[in-house]
């Protein structure tokens, strides 16, 4: 109570009073979006609690408050959008302050000639991206969190968005930066179209979760909007292997459409029902972007292939469907309508997304279809969907519903979920737990098997970054 005390009476002077925030209704509410919603709906709450959560309006202000935090040894967890699968913006101890820098939203500069938007990381992706349209270009992000997701969250978390085999991740976007260290120091990566004086230092940033640096400016590129001339096409397939490997042979001879999706008859069922499934089949749907010409040549080439792998063409109606529905669970999460949900099934649905090259993608779906079920009984569906892929491999993004058995111990369940999914991807040589959710304090548990003898690498940039260990402490990084 010292602490808290102090700290929010520091605060107020350093800030003032109006961009502190010390009720702890309002801080229970607003601590993120997607943490522990479950719980919550039961009326359970977050053992820990911040002392307070802090407005910051510059990075000037961010990096007053982070040379206090480091002087003072208080924990800091990073906020913009307040959305986070992983527990990125979870309390785990009693002397963590959230420096909220939603307020950071400005457009710096949308850069037409060269195809850049420079802002601050509290910039909304939808406002960006509505901006970009407006002036006939595109961010070409879209992750289905759109509606909830912030510029600094996106890079922390090294996001991706739906169309990313054509425009790629975010780490393909990001020109350059700036981010402020836990001493205060304000460091900046210029914006050049490449570089070879030595290690790109934006990947020091990317996916680094607000475990090292806070993240106040980013810059990205911008595309070519062409949203007349998208070619669309809605496939079946006999079985998802099938599917799995008409999207190698597009990928391997080198098209680029912007979306690449494959559902198993479990995922379809749930999340769409726009497609009537027999078992074992699958539904397989593409879009192409770009110029038209481009467009539909590319679509043209991928129907032939998909043709040759013996699909069934259904024309654009569910492809559609999905384009109006892809992004529905980002307006329901942490709503009424979600308490009400949990409250009346006890069921819980939650994702993880893995990925692995070609060869071992099809082991992993069959490994964890088969051992998931015996290792969680209370697993009421399970299915999974391919939705990015690459050139050497591609991702499977697997889907589940629980049924909770104890409401205050509904994490620790799905926990058990994430590491069986996990167990399974780690038995291959290229499965890779996580494609794009980050590791948060969720998958960290299982970050040293995942990156062997490279992990001392991460332990040293975290030392020396973040010296006191201020920084978002039990994300990315185990607590020792």
């Amino acid at each position: 109570m010292e602490l808290r005390e102090q700290t929010i009476k520091d605060m107020i002077q350093l800030l003032g009073e109006e961009q502190v925030i010390t009720e702890e209704a309002v801080i229970i509410e607003n601590e993120g979006a997607t943490v522990h919603n479950y719980e919550k709906a039961f009326g359970h709450k977050n053992p820990h609690q911040p002392l307070c959560v802090v407005n910051v309006k510059n990075k000037e202000e961010v990096r007053e408050v982070l040379l206090y935090c480091n002087q003072n040894k208080i924990h800091v967890i990073a906020r913009t959008g307040a959305s986070s699968s992983e527990d990125q913006l979870l309390v785990i101890d009693d002397k963590t302050m959230i420096v909220d820098a939603s307020s950071m939203n400005r457009l710096i500069k949308l850069d037409e000639e060269n195809m850049m938007a420079t802002v601050e990381c509290g910039m909304p992706l939808a406002h960006l991206e509505k901006m970009a349209n407006e002036k006939g270009l595109t961010t070409g992000h879209s992750p289905q969190s759109s509606p909830l997701a912030h510029l600094g969250g996106l890079v922390a978390t090294r996001s991706i968005g739906q169309f990313s085999t054509y425009y790629g991740g975010i780490e393909d976007m990001v020109c350059g930066l700036e981010a402020v260290l836990p001493n205060g120091e304000i460091v900046r990566i210029k914006n050049a179209p490449r570089r070879a004086a030595g290690p790109d230092l934006r990947h020091f940033f990317l996916g680094s979760e607000g475990a090292w640096a806070f993240m106040t400016e980013i810059t990205v590129k911008l595309f070519p909007y062409y949203p007349d001339d998208m070619w669309i096409g809605g496939y079946i397939v006999e079985n998802f292997h099938k599917g799995l490997n008409c999207i190698r042979e597009i990928m391997a001879k080198g098209y680029k459409p912007s979306v690449v999706r494959l559902y198993d008859k479990p995922d379809v069922d749930h999340n769409y029902g726009s497609v009537k499934l027999k078992d074992e089949q699958a539904f397989m749907f593409f879009s192409a972007e770009g110029p038209k010409e481009i467009a539909q040549a590319t679509g043209e080439s991928i129907h032939k292939i998909a043709m040759a792998h013996g699909a069934e063409y259904i024309g654009t109606k569910a492809v559609e469907h999905w384009f109006v529905n892809r992004n529905n669970l980002s307006f329901t999460v942490g709503t009424q309508e979600e308490r009400e949900h949990y409250q009346s099934t006890h069921i819980s649905y939650a994702t993880i997304e893995i990925c692995a090259d070609w060869t071992d993608i099809h082991g992993i779906y069959d490994s964890v279809m088969a051992a998931l079920p015996e290792k969680c009984p209370n697993l009421t569906m399970l299915g999974g969907h391919v939705s990015h892929s690459y050139i050497n491999g591609t991702n499977i993004y697997f889907v589940y519903n629980l049924k909770i058995q104890d409401s205050e111990k509904a994490t620790a369940e799905h926990y058990q979920v994430m590491e069986g999914v996990c167990n399974e991807v780690l038995k291959y040589e290229t499965g890779t737990i996580a494609h794009h959710h980050g590791i948060g304090k969720v998958r960290v548990r299982k970050i040293k098997e995942e990156l062997g003898s490279s992990y001392p690498l991460m332990r040293m940039i975290k030392d020396q970054l973040d010296p006191n260990g201020i920084m978002n402490p039990g994300t990315l990084l185990p607590l020792e």
